[in-house]
């Protein structure tokens, strides 16, 4: 008796099934990916970046920048998930959060993405996608993570267009106050800030750890 070897097609037949551009249950805006899941706790503040698709005007025009700040404010009510400090650019969103758990942090980013696609959808007069891809998040562990991801969010403005250190009236920069712990340039005034709408902070990390950074 002889063996035969059998011959496997490099596709599949009738074009179905096996690994293909599109397949899979598709990406859901706000959500994060199930491979790169951020464990949440109640100690670690997060970095979360969100970015909007094309098309979507400048978030820093006050036309856009206002429903921003109401989106934020009204999407850390509860008292389980908290936006500390933020930096609205032109087509991105740096936020440094806290949550009590996994749940309060996808339910509060959640309820802030969807204020975020209804009052710019409402104030473009359009329906549609805004953000684009998933949310990156990061877990802020050390005081030196906490202290260089500081910097880099309240100074994001400065970072991309280069010149004098000013603070950002799109940030919470304007009610910073310890610009020296941060290790870098403390930014000039800039122009006035609109009204506040950030939470105090509860974990150890960002009220007084990041001054402990090596």
């Amino acid at each position: 008796m002889e063996q035969l070897a059998l011959r496997l097609s490099p596709k599949p037949r009738g074009g179905r099934g096996g690994a293909r551009k599109g397949a899979g249950r598709p990406a859901i805006v706000g959500s994060e990916s199930h491979r790169r899941r951020t464990r949440v706790s109640p100690d670690v503040p997060l970095h979360v970046t969100l970015r909007v698709a094309e098309g979507v005007w400048n978030l820093r025009a006050e036309r856009c920048f206002a429903p921003i700040r109401r989106a934020l404010a009204g999407a850390q009510r509860a008292a389980a998930f908290r936006v500390v400090h933020y930096s609205v650019q032109g087509n991105h969103l740096h936020l440094v959060v806290e949550a009590d758990d996994h749940a309060s942090f996808v339910f509060g980013l959640r309820s802030l993405t969807v204020r975020l696609a209804r009052s710019l959808n409402r104030v473009m007069g359009r329906k549609g996608r805004v953000l684009a891809g998933r949310t990156h998040a990061r877990a802020l562990r050390t005081p030196t993570e906490v202290r260089n991801v500081l910097r880099y969010v309240l100074l994001n403005r400065t970072r991309h267009l280069g010149g004098e250190p000013i603070v950002d009236e799109c940030s919470t920069g304007p009610w910073f106050a310890d610009w020296h712990s941060l290790k870098g340039p403390v930014p000039r005034a800039g122009p006035p800030a609109p009204e506040r709408v950030d939470s105090v902070p509860k974990t150890w990390l960002l009220r007084v750890g990041y001054r402990r950074a090596r």
